[in-house]
């Protein structure tokens, strides 16, 4: 399978150039072959990115400014070539096989988007029961907010056909951790097909959203979202 990676990078350049590389292999070995493009989103220029990307043929691509998560994607969905575009944090915090699962997934040709679930797999039972609690209320309210079911749109690996990637990503609204809940959202608004496969958690990596602030912010975004 030929398909291209999108990695969006705020200040965590060497978690990146350490997990990366051990995906990469795991890639190699189930013959796949990944079109890597990273997103630095306003971190600071660094010769070391820079030079890692150079020595593995990836595609770096730099925003001037932080604009977000969901800018970043953006960006890199749109610089992408291959027919499967999948994104996923930099600190690659999901079991390699998550991507066999996901292209399985597009075997099926009706299928447009492909979403990770955590509730799915033992994700959440690593996580504080806070943790949990919170997160079990915030889809409440945004499946409330938007009036539709889109489970687990948090989760942090998500996969497009390149057909889908227009209709979903131009004219995006929203920058921030609250975007994945717009693709979905438009997705299922075009009638786009969108499955979701088991996610597994396997990287401790230091998450960048902290939840109870972050979780205030993208509301405020989904009514935007949904009154827009």
């Amino acid at each position: 399978m030929r398909f291209s990676l999108i990695i969006p990078s705020y200040n965590n350049a060497q978690e990146l150039m350490q997990e990366l590389p051990v995906l990469l292999d795991y890639l190699r070995s189930r013959s796949h072959l990944a079109e890597v493009v990273v997103v630095n989103d306003g971190s600071s220029p660094s010769d070391k990115l820079k030079g890692f990307c150079d020595s593995h043929s990836i595609l770096l691509v730099q925003h001037q400014k932080n604009l977000g998560k969901g800018a970043a994607v953006r960006t890199g969905m749109l610089a992408a070539h291959e027919e499967i575009r999948v994104f996923t944090d930099a600190d690659i915090p999901f079991q390699h096989d998550t991507f066999d699962a996901i292209f399985k997934a597009f075997e099926d040709a009706q299928v447009a988007v492909v979403a990770g679930d955590r509730r799915k797999s033992d994700y959440f039972a690593k996580t504080p029961l806070i943790r949990r609690a919170g997160s079990a209320v915030f889809s409440l309210l945004v499946d409330l907010i938007m009036l539709r079911r889109l489970g687990d749109t948090q989760c942090g690996i998500k996969a497009f056909r390149a057909s889908a990637v227009e209709p979903v990503f131009q004219n995006q609204l929203l920058n921030g951790f609250a975007a994945d809940i717009e693709w979905l959202h438009k997705a299922s608004q075009k009638g786009l097909r969108v499955v979701t496969v088991p996610a597994e958690f396997r990287n401790a990596g230091e998450s960048s959203v902290v939840f109870w602030k972050h979780a205030l912010l993208m509301l405020r975004d989904v009514l935007r979202l949904r009154f827009s």
